[in-house]
């Protein structure tokens, strides 16, 4: 029996990361005691309990996560109902494309430009992401619109099998994107700036960035942990729910993160601004202290959430083990 919940919950999370927050509960409730109602059916005709391929046969007679997620949302016109959380999941992901392809470009323009301005880099991204978007609004709509038209739902998920469902935790409960599209953006210029490819807009065309020596010895090892956390965040970005895996891996980014703040807490005068006139800038060794601290802070409230979801999905595993 623990096997079958298992599947029928993994089922009902599934479904949950396809619908807006207002109906996630309640649907999600209501699907899973249909379904159980469903298993007892079986059950019943077959007159004795159900083994797993039969549960896996009966979810996969009931559809598709996304299929069966647009029967508990309004009915849209353009497109299918069917399709409607497959055309929302393309176009986020075709936007996601967008707005990064560009927010590099205007990285790249920043770093070529003799005059960088952050302010006009950041309505060129602006304008450039809205007329991309609207262009990618259309083209997406256009093509589920005829979708809708000449398939079923059944024949896009016709091969679906239910052993490819992600093992959702916490529900089906969604990593916030704006979250997500804040670690990006922070943690990639970030690595830009550290890199010597981005100078802060302001500073001038005639100042450079000059790291102290243990900074330096320091670099490959944190281009590691910047490049994993912007992969990390535009993971979470595409695909924004939990699963075990994910929550490990996430768990190990914070702690080598950790490690690495540990040994940038300990530099003194870990980088200058320097002009070609001659003046130095540098943080103190007290700001540069708590700036690093905060983030030290973060870091370590970041992990223990991903403890305690590991945690609170290792108990729900174990009651399910119960039933």
């Amino acid at each position: 029996m623990a096997i079958h919940t298992d599947w029928l919950q993994r089922y009902v999370d599934n479904v949950r990361t396809y619908l807006p927050a207002r109906l996630r509960e309640d649907a999600g409730n209501e699907l899973y005691s249909d379904l159980q109602d469903q298993r007892d059916e079986l059950e019943a005709s077959l007159g004795r309990a159900p083994m797993e391929s039969d549960i896996l046969r009966l979810l996969q007679r009931k559809g598709h996560p996304m299929a069966v997620a647009a029967g508990y949302q309004p009915r849209r016109t353009l497109v299918s109902e069917p399709l409607f959380p497959l055309y929302l999941q393309v176009l986020k992901w075709t936007l996601l494309v967008i707005a990064t392809v560009s927010a590099i470009g205007a990285v790249g323009a920043l770093y070529t430009d003799e005059h960088p301005k952050l302010l006009s880099a950041a309505v060129g991204w602006l304008a450039g992401l809205y007329e991309g978007g609207i262009h990618a609004f259309a083209w997406v709509t256009l093509v589920f619109y005829l979708a809708g038209e000449g398939f079923s739902y059944r024949k896009v998920f016709a091969n679906w099998n239910p052993r490819t469902m992600p093992n959702v935790i916490d529900h089906g409960r969604r990593i916030k994107r704006f979250d997500s599209s804040v670690e990006f953006v922070v943690t990639l210029l970030t690595m830009a700036w550290l890199n010597d490819v981005w100078l802060v807009p302001g500073t001038g065309e005639h100042s450079s960035l000059v790291l102290s020596a243990e900074l330096s010895a320091l670099l490959p090892w944190l281009n590691i942990a910047l490049g994993a956390s912007v992969l990390m965040s535009l993971y979470k970005l595409f695909s924004p729910f939990w699963t075990r895996s994910r929550l490990l891996s996430d768990a190990a980014l914070n702690i080598y993160w950790l490690v690495m703040l540990a040994f940038l807490l300990s530099l003194n005068t870990p980088f200058s601004l320097e002009w070609r006139s001659g003046e130095v800038w540098q943080p103190s060794q007290g700001s540069w202290q708590v700036a690093v601290g905060i983030v030290i802070a973060i870091t370590a409230w970041d992990l223990l959430e991903n403890i305690r979801s590991l945690l609170r999905a290792r108990s729900e595993t174990g009651v399910e083990r119960q039933v």
